[in-house]
Order: C-alpha cells, then structure tokens, then sequence
C-alpha cells in the first residue's frame, strides 16, 4: 500500500497555521499552551488548504516542497524559542527549554501526520468521545465568587429573580447599618464577581482604614462570557448601586467622599456610572479603572478625576482588531505601569496574532504582568487629577 500524499495547499496551509501559533506576544507561553493553540490552528490551515485543493487543482507536495517547509518550520521554532526566552526573562519566569519545543513543534506535527495517515472514521471517533468529555465540562456549576472577608465590604450576590434596582437598594441599606466611613468605594466586580483584595487593602492603606466598599455580583461566569452574553449588565448593576447610594446620602450632612473602581470588565461599568453620575449630576468624587479592554471606555481630558491603569504587558487593554493595522492606543489618563527590557515593537498584522495568543496566559504571571494587578490599583485613587476647570466669565477685579 503506498503512504498516504498531502496536497500542497493543505501543506502550506497547515505551516502558516501553525507559524501563527509561534507569533510573538509580550507573555511567556506554557508549553501546553503552545500546543493546543499549535495544534488547533495547525489543523484549521490544514483544512482550509484541503478544501482550497479540493476547489482548484488538486497537486500532491513535492519532496522538495516538503524539505522547505521542515527549514521554514525549523526556522520558526528558533526565532519562537528565542523570543519565549526573552520574554521570560522580562517576567521572572523559567526559561523554555525542550519540553517546550516538544509541545509547541512536536504535538502539531504529530497530530498534523496523523491526519494525513490513520483513516477519517478513527477521526470521527475521537470528535464524540471529546465532545462527550467536554460537554458536561463546559455547562459545569458556577463556583461561589471569590471576594475578601473584609467586615468593610457589602457583597450582594447574584439573584437572577430578583429586580437589580431592589438588589441595589438592599445593597445600601446594609451599608448604612455599618459604622459611617470617611469614603465609600462602590467595586463593580469582574464577570465571574470576583473582588481583588489587593485592590481594597489599597484603598484601605490609603485612606487609612476610613473607608467602607459596595460591590453587587451582575454575573457567575468569566468576563469574556459575561460580556458575550449581557453587554450591558457591569454597566446596568454599577449604575444601580451609585444611583441607590445617592439617594441615601444626598441629603445627609455627614456626606462621605464617594470613589468608583473596576477592573477588567467591571472597568467598563465602572466608567458607565461615572458617565451616568455626570450626566445627571450625581456628584463622584474619582474614577480608578485597571486593565480596560481596549476600546471599551471613554476617553477624557487628562484633567478629569479618573485614572485608569494598564500594564504594559496587559493583551486585555491591547487587543482590538485595529491592531491589524495600528499600534495600540490608549485612552486618556492612562497610566502605564512597567516596562519590559525587551518591548516588542508594533508589526501590522502579527501583532493582533500575538497579543491574542497571550490572553490566553494574561493571568499567568506575577502582579504587574499581563492582566495581574496588585495593591497600586487602590493606592492610584491618590492620583486622581483635581478636575477640570471650568472656563466661565471672568471674575470681576
């Protein structure tokens, strides 16, 4: 029986597909990471050159076609390996080493010549044996979120049934039963309703433990889900919580200073209350928001009572399709937190790939990497610009 022939568009297909899970980002890739994204977009191309072949004139790959594409490949895992050690090192991470080259050219290779020799119903077999393994997996229960056990804290979680505004306004009456606070924190949480501690031991430390914080849980899932599913619910749930706050302290003489903060998809609700609270007067006394994905808040004077921070390293605050053809572009008021010793530039086209594949490992690395941030979130609200002035008649001299 004579082995089985590739075309030389599911060859070339298969090589693009998987030089593009090698594209540079900012993060250290695991070597498992590497594999399964190497293996997925290996296949892809495979299929799309397959059925390119099938369209057009079907030509087996040539010995000599084959052999350039091993030194192509050869040539990728070098350049891929050389750039995973500098930007290992940029974190504190282990440097790659043959276990990751195995993973991240070996395992696509492997899964690439078995496509092309065992039979398409081996194919088809194991397709339902994953779907059934992944299947139950995939509509798992929502673990509990992870909040601080922080007496200082409201929390009120998720109930569907129950109207967000009434959710809101419970929120508050808790918090007014609590000892009166200097300021008041209102964390709109990330999809899943986690809170990160780090962020309120920063408010705290700067406040000086004279502040009390309200969060209300909009969602149980991660906040890609989330934001998938219900746009606008950050938004929906923040702006129901400060609207519900100002009805309670608006009149009251003891008013305490009042502060907004996000991070990640609750960055985005957290600037939608803050555009609320200015357009209807609602009086808020600073904005901090951490690692806003890109494009997703406001962009306003430097001058404005908002700082919103982004890692240099945060793919969450950097990926946008635009990236395809310009450097990424932050908001106003952005402040970069870290550099890295080797910054990799801007390439059109390539980067969008890159910055992709690290969103995959943004919260893999230490505080001040990726999408991992720390107490400087809650410590940045000293930061806060005065405000903008507002330009009027002159006074009269």
């Amino acid at each position: 029986m004579s082995a089985p022939r590739i075309s030389s568009a599911a060859l070339l297909g298969g090589l693009i597909g998987w030089a593009l899970a090698l594209a540079p980002g900012q993060l250290p890739r695991a070597a498992m990471v590497s594999a399964a994204v190497g293996t997925v977009l290996t296949l892809l191309g495979m299929g799309v050159g397959a059925v390119s072949a099938r369209l057009g004139r079907r030509r087996a790959a040539s010995s000599e076609l084959v052999s350039a594409a091993a030194v192509a490949g050869a040539a990728a895992v070098v350049g891929a390996l050389w750039w995973q050690t500098r930007v290992a090192e940029n974190v504190g991470a282990p440097a790659p080493g043959v276990l990751w080259v195995a993973a991240a050219a070996g395992v696509p290779l492997a899964v690439g010549l078995a496509l092309v020799w065992l039979p398409g119903r081996v194919w088809a077999v194991g397709a339902l044996l994953t779907a059934l393994i992944a299947g139950p997996a995939a509509h798992a229960r929502a673990a509990a979120p992870d909040i601080p056990a922080d007496p200082a804290l409201s929390y009120s979680m998720l109930d569907p049934t129950a109207d967000v505004d009434a959710r809101a306004q419970a929120l508050v009456d808790d918090w007014a039963t609590k000892p009166h606070t200097g300021a008041v924190v209102v964390i709109v949480p990330t999809g899943s309703g986690w809170v990160d501690a780090s962020a309120v031991a920063g408010f705290r430390r700067h406040f000086d433990d004279d502040v009390a914080f309200l969060a209300m849980q909009y969602s149980d899932v991660p906040s890609w889900q989330a934001y998938v599913r219900s746009p606008a619910a950050a938004s929906d749930s923040a702006i129901a919580v400060v609207r519900a706050l100002n009805r309670r302290i608006s009149a009251s003489p003891d008013r305490p200073d009042v502060y907004l903060f996000g991070q990640s998809l609750g960055a985005i609700g957290a600037d939608a209350a803050r555009a609320w609270a200015d357009d209807h007067k609602v009086a808020i006394d600073g904005t901090v928001l951490s690692g806003p994905p890109a494009g997703t808040v406001e962009s306003l004077p430097a001058c404005e009572p908002r700082v919103v921070l982004a890692n240099a390293t945060d793919p969450v605050a950097d990926f946008d399709a635009s990236l395809a053809w310009r450097a990424p572009d932050h908001v106003g008021g952005t402040t970069t937190i870290g550099a890295p010793r080797q910054q990799l530039p801007w390439i059109p086209g390539l980067s969008v790939v890159g910055t992709a594949l690290d969103l995959a490992v943004s919260l893999d690395g230490p505080v001040g990497t990726g999408h991992h941030y720390g107490i400087e979130q809650g410590l940045a609200v000293g930061e806060l610009p005065p405000g903008c002035q507002t330009i009027g008649p002159r006074a009269a001299s």
